[in-house]
Formats: structure tokens, sequence, C-alpha cells
């Protein structure tokens, strides 16, 4: 098993990564639909919520750490490059500031963060516009996600059947 990408594949590192982070966005994105599903209160949902999402950060930390030492060892298409680093970063750059909103809508509605049940971030003072504008923001860019999220499988598809460079492959 090769922990570091090589030129043609992803290594074993890169791939736990991205469908660990890939499953965690979708339960993520679908938190309201699946406490529905289970039959979880509107606290628990959002107990889980907060938690993931703070996994979520801790684990986009680590995979920017580990794509700078594994950087470069599988490149895109020349002509596709451009693209391929525009859509990554923008789905960083998503993945960044929708936990970091998501903190700051925690902290301006006053209830703190807890993590899996431990306290991250103490109950204090509501502080109304932070929560909205920092909710709001949450929002928008959650929607976003789902857009760079659909452009990103749109994407692999286009290399496994139209570029026929088995993508799909390297990434399993």
């Amino acid at each position: 098993m090769n922990w570091l990408d090589s030129q043609h594949r992803y290594g074993a590192v890169s791939r736990a990564l991205h469908w660990s982070m890939a499953t965690l966005l979708i339960l993520m994105l679908g938190t309201e639909w699946l406490a529905e599903l289970v039959g979880m209160s509107e606290r628990e949902a959002m107990a889980l919520h907060k938690s993931v999402g703070v996994l979520l950060l801790g684990l986009l930390v680590t995979r920017l750490l580990w794509r700078g030492v594994n950087h470069g060892r599988l490149e895109a298409h020349a002509h596709w490059q451009w693209a391929a680093r525009l859509g990554h970063l923008a789905l960083y750059a998503a993945m960044l500031l929708i936990p970091v909103s998501g903190l700051l809508t925690a902290l301006g509605s006053g209830h703190g963060v807890e993590v899996f049940g431990m306290a991250m971030i103490a109950p204090g003072a509501e502080i109304e516009w932070l929560e909205e504008a920092a909710e709001e923001t949450h929002e928008v860019l959650a929607n976003l996600l789902w857009l760079l999220i659909g452009g990103h499988v749109a994407a692999s598809l286009a290399h496994q059947f139209w570029l026929r460079d088995h993508a799909l492959k390297r990434m399993a």
C-alpha cells in the first residue's frame, strides 16, 4: 500500500481523506433530512451538525497539510490545469469558510459550541448582528458547496468517460 500519491494513483492517505470528507460533507448538507428520517430532535440534529462540522474542519486542515507534503505528484491535463486549480481552490475555500461561519453563528447566538459533548466555546451573550450575518453566510456557502460538489463530480465523470484518463480508478 502506497501512502503517498504516485503519478498514476492517489495514495492511501489522500484517498481516505477524500472519501471520509465526502461522506461527512453529504451528511452535513443533509442534516435536516437525516434528522427527520431518524426522528432526531432539532437540538440533537444541531449538536451532530456542529460536531461533524468541527471534525470536518480538522480533516480539512489535515488534508491541506497532507497536500503540502504530497503536492505535485499527480498533475491535471495541461489544458485543464487552470480549471482544476480553480475548482479545488473554490472547494477548499468553501470547506474552510462554512465551518468558520457556523462557529461565528454559534458564537453570535450565545449558545456556545459543544463538540461530541465536550464544550469548545462556552455560552455567552447574544450578538444578534453577528449571528444573522454569519448564519446567512453559512447558508449561502452551503448552497454554493452543493454546486461545487456537482461540478467536481461532473469533472470526475468527464475525466473518466470523455478524457478516458481513468481518474475515478486513481481515487478508488
